[in-house]
């Protein structure tokens, strides 16, 4: 027979489920469009139709932490698509293999581009990347980040002629040219404009965003 306790449980645990999944989704799109300072966790509750003035504290504990809940429920996805990018790099042919790790970095983010209606996500990880307390990387740190770690190791052996900390450094101003890049993008798109990084089709700002980063990792170091 079913066990009575687990039965009655997870119709509730499957509302909680639901209710958490609501406030992401208000979360990530009032952050995407007012900023990480100018959104509170009540506006938040309030947006996704709940009324119980704790239910944010209960779910989440803080404005931080809630960010880090919007950044894990993605992460799972970015981290399987930069796994299978990465998957068959030969190290051996330097530029090409800058190439795929470059797309490796870009596309699981640019993807979302092409979606229809536009993606909060792309602009919320841009203003976290901005205004947030902490950086995407400390938030993201040891969680689903198994591809972002061979990435660094793949670059750091192509580039293996190059100081280590001069590798990390391009990887890190890289990376926030994605991240930055992605998001205003989405946001100038959304608001209808073909100005700025919207200048380009999408296929040919992904492509130009993918030769610039094998451009800057593979630039002469200074001596």
């Amino acid at each position: 027979m079913p066990n009575p306790a687990t039965t009655a449980a997870s119709p509730r645990s499957a509302r909680g489920d639901a209710v958490r999944n609501r406030l992401l989704d208000a979360a990530e799109k009032l952050f995407a469009e007012q900023g990480i300072d100018a959104v509170s966790l009540n506006s938040i509750a309030r947006y996704a139709n709940q009324l119980n003035a704790s239910v944010m504290q209960y779910h989440f504990g803080s404005k931080t932490a809630l960010i880090e809940a919007i950044l894990d429920r993605r992460m799972t996805d970015l981290n399987r698509r930069r796994n299978e990018l990465i998957a068959n790099i030969d190290t051996s042919d330097r530029m090409n293999a800058l190439r795929q790790v470059a797309q490796a970095m870009v596309l699981p983010f640019a993807e979302h581009l092409f979606i229809e209606g536009g993606s909060s996500y792309l602009r919320f990880i841009a203003q976290v990347n901005f205004n947030a307390d902490k950086s995407v990387f400390e938030m993201a740190r040891g969680k689903n980040d198994s591809a972002v770690r061979k990435i660094a190791a793949l670059v750091q052996e192509i580039l293996s002629d190059m100081k280590s900390d001069v590798v990390r450094h391009r990887l890190a101003l890289v990376t926030h040219l994605v991240l930055f890049g992605v998001g205003e993008r989405e946001k100038l798109r959304m608001a209808g404009k073909q100005s700025g990084v919207a200048r380009l089709r999408t296929d040919d700002f992904i492509n130009d965003l993918v030769e610039m980063i094998v451009g800057a990792l593979s630039a002469p170091a200074v001596r």
